[in-house]
C-alpha cells in the first residue's frame, strides 16, 4: 500500500510527447504512479515547443489529468524562478524530482541559468535527482574537455545546492563517475516508452531469415560495417538466406543518411528498409517481428537507452555491436541475462541459438523500486 498524501512535482526541460525521451519517462512513470493512488504534477522549465508560458496544460493522460506546465525556453530565468516558486506553494510536494540532462536546460549543455532558478527557492522539500545524462568524455579533443569540466562543476553545484535525499542514475558509468565526487546514487532501470501491445501475431522465426531492428536515433560514433561484417560470417554458417535490417523511428539526419547508404554495400543477402516515426502501437508490432535487436549505444551505457529497453521489454535478444573497453564482468553480466548477445568472438554460435523471450513490464518494476527508494510506503507496510 502506498502513501497516498504524497505528492511529487516532477521538473524537467520539455514536456513534448514522443519529441524527448525524458519526456515520455515522466509520463509514463506518472501515470504508473497516479494508478497506485499517488499524486504527481510536472513542471518542464526550458520548453522550447512552448511558445509562451502555458499555465496547467491539462494533459489527458489515460488514468486522470496530470497538471502539466510548460514553461517556454525564452523566458528569463528568474522569471521561470518566480512561477516555479508559484507551482511548489500551490502544489505544495512532499518531492521535487528533478530529472537532469544538460542540453536540456541549454542549448550547449551549459545549464546555470537552472543553477540560479533553483537556488531561488523557497521552500523545505525533499529533493530526488535522476541523471538521465551528466557529462561529455573530455577525451573528444580539447573543446570536450573544456566542456566537460564546466559541466562537472555545475553538476557538482547543483548537487551541494539541492543536497538530494536520493540519487538515480541508469547505468554503472554514471554512479562510477558521480562516486568520483563522493556522490551516492542507486541504479533505476530504465523502462520502455513503447508499450508491449497484445494482438499482433508475430510470424514463427525462419531458419532461412533473420530480421534485425534499430530503433532510434544513430549516433554518429556507431559504425556498423563491423556488426555487418560478422552477421554475414554467421549468415554463411548457418544456411541463412536473407537478412532484412529495419531502422523504425526517428533515426536523426545523419542516422538517416547512414542508413540509406548502407544498400550501396556489397551484401546481395542483405536489405535495409527504414520506416521512419510510426504510432506506438506500430513500432511495438515491429518490434515483434523481429529476431534480433541492434543497439548502437557502447555496452556500458547500455542501462541508459530506452530503444534498449524498448527492445528488451518486448523479448527481443538485443546484439550489443559496440563493447566498452575493460568492461569483462560486465559483459559477462549482460550475458547471462539472456537477454544480450554481445559482438565477440562467440557472436556467430549466440547469434544462431539466442531465442526470444516472454516481455517483460520493466514499468511496473521500475515503478516499484523508484516508490521504495523513495520511501514513500505507508507507515506499517513491510
Amino acid at each position: 500500500m502506498y502513501n497516498i498524501r504524497t505528492r511529487i512535482l516532477f521538473i524537467c526541460g520539455t514536456f513534448e510527447l514522443t519529441k524527448s525521451g525524458v519526456a515520455d519517462y515522466i509520463n509514463c512513470l506518472m501515470l504508473e504512479l497516479i494508478s497506485k493512488g499517488l499524486q504527481c504534477s510536472c513542471i518542464a522549465l526550458h520548453d522550447p515547443y512552448a511558445s509562451s508560458p502555458q499555465i496547467d496544460t491539462e494533459l489527458n493522460c489515460q488514468l486522470h489529468e496530470v497538471p502539466v506546465k510548460r514553461l517556454s525556453a525564452s523566458l528569463r530565468w528568474n522569471v521561470k524562478a518566480d512561477l516555479l516558486n508559484a507551482e511548489i506553494q500551490a502544489f505544495n510536494p512532499d518531492w521535487i524530482s528533478l530529472h537532469y540532462v544538460p542540453y536540456a536546460y541549454h542549448l550547449k549543455g551549459l545549464p546555470f541559468g537552472l543553477l540560479r532558478c533553483l537556488g531561488a527557492l523557497r521552500c523545505q522539500v525533499k529533493w530526488h535527482i535522476m541523471a538521465h545524462e551528466l557529462w561529455v568524455d573530455p577525451s573528444g579533443g580539447l573543446r570536450n574537455r573544456l566542456l566537460s569540466t564546466l559541466q562537472q562543476q555545475i553538476a557538482r553545484r547543483l548537487f551541494t545546492k539541492l543536497r538530494p535525499q536520493v540519487t538515480h542514475v541508469t547505468n554503472q558509468k554514471y554512479q562510477s563517475m558521480l562516486s568520483r565526487f563522493s556522490i551516492e546514487s542507486r541504479i533505476l532501470p530504465l523502462f520502455s516508452a513503447i508499450p508491449f501491445c497484445p494482438g499482433v501475431s508475430p510470424p514463427r522465426r525462419s531458419i532461412l531469415q533473420w530480421t534485425f531492428v534499430l530503433f532510434g536515433a544513430i549516433n554518429r560514433d556507431w559504425r556498423p560495417e563491423p556488426l555487418l561484417k560478422q552477421i554475414e560470417i554467421a549468415r554463411l554458417q548457418h544456411g541463412v538466406e536473407l537478412c532484412r535490417f529495419i531502422a523504425v523511428g526517428n533515426a536523426g539526419d545523419y542516422g538517416a543518411l547512414l542508413w540509406d547508404s548502407l544498400i550501396t554495400l556489397n551484401y546481395p543477402a542483405f536489405s535495409f528498409i527504414r520506416l521512419g516515426e510510426l504510432p506506438v502501437e506500430l513500432v511495438s508490432e515491429q518490434l515483434q517481428h523481429a529476431d534480433f535487436g541492434i543497439a548502437v549505444i557502447p555496452s556500458l551505457l547500455v542501462g541508459k537507452s530506452s530503444s534498449v529497453a524498448a527492445m528488451v521489454s518486448h523479448g527481443l535478444p538485443v546484439i550489443i555491436s559496440r563493447l566498452s573497453q575493460d568492461c569483462a564482468q560486465w559483459h559477462q553480466a549482460l550475458q547471462r541475462t539472456g537477454h544480450f548477445i554481445l559482438l565477440d568472438s562467440s557472436f556467430s554460435s549466440a547469434l544462431a541459438s539466442s531465442t526470444k523471450y516472454s516481455p517483460v513490464n520493466t514499468l511496473e518494476a521500475t515503478a516499484s523500486q523508484f516508490v521504495r527508494d523513495l520511501e514513500l510506503f505507508s507507515e506499517g507496510y513491510p
